[in-house]
C-alpha cells in the first residue's frame, strides 16, 4: 500500500504542477499585455503631446508649449517610441505562443496521468479485495481450530450440563 501511497503523491504533484504551469502562463502573458498596453498609451500620448506643442509652436503660443513641454518630460516611461511599441508588441504575441505551448504540455501531462489513474485504482481494488480473500481464509482456518479445541476439551457427560445452564 505505501507504493500506492507514493505513486498517489506524486500524481498529486503532477496535478499541482499542471495548474502552476497553466497559472505561470497566464501570469506572463498578463505581464506582458499590460506592458504593450502601458507603452501604447504612452506612445499615443506622447504623439498627441509632440502635435499639440508643433501646433502651439506654429500658433506662437510660448506659455502652452512650455506648459507641453513639462507633460512630455513627466511622461512614463519617458523614451517611448514607435520601434518601443513594437518590441512590446512582439514580447506579447510571443508570451502568447509561450502560454499556448505550456498549456499543450500541461494538458498533455494531465492526460497521461488521466489515463494511467484508472489502472491504478483497479490495481489498488484488486490488492485489498485479494488481502480480504487472505485475511477471510485464515480467520475461518483460526475458527476451525478454535472449535477442534472446544470439541476437545468436552466430554460427552459435560454436554447435557452445558445445555441446561444455559438453556439451549
Amino acid at each position: 500500500i505505501s507504493d500506492f501511497l507514493k505513486i498517489y503523491d506524486r500524481r498529486v504533484e503532477l496535478v499541482e504542477s499542471v495548474v502552476y504551469m497553466q497559472c505561470v502562463a497566464i501570469s506572463i502573458e498578463k505581464h506582458f499585455n499590460q506592458k504593450r498596453s502601458q507603452a501604447l498609451a504612452a506612445w499615443e500620448k506622447k504623439t498627441d503631446i509632440t502635435t499639440a506643442i508643433n501646433i502651439a509652436t506654429r500658433k506662437k503660443i510660448p506659455a502652452l508649449v512650455a506648459e507641453l513641454q513639462a507633460k512630455m518630460a513627466a511622461l512614463n516611461p519617458p523614451n517611448v517610441s514607435h520601434t518601443t511599441v513594437i518590441e512590446t508588441k512582439d514580447d506579447h504575441l510571443a508570451s502568447k505562443a509561450l502560454k499556448a505551448e505550456l498549456k499543450e504540455l500541461s494538458s498533455r501531462a494531465y492526460l497521461r496521468a488521466r489515463e494511467s489513474s484508472v489502472e491504478y485504482v483497479i490495481e489498488l481494488m484488486t490488492m485489498w479485495s485479494r488481502y480480504e480473500e487472505v485475511s477471510s481464509i485464515q480467520e475461518l482456518q483460526d475458527i476451525g481450530r478454535v472449535l477442534d479445541e472446544v470439541e476437545k476439551s468436552l466430554r460427552d457427560d459435560d454436554i447435557p450440563y452445558y445445555l441446561r445452564r444455559h438453556e439451549i
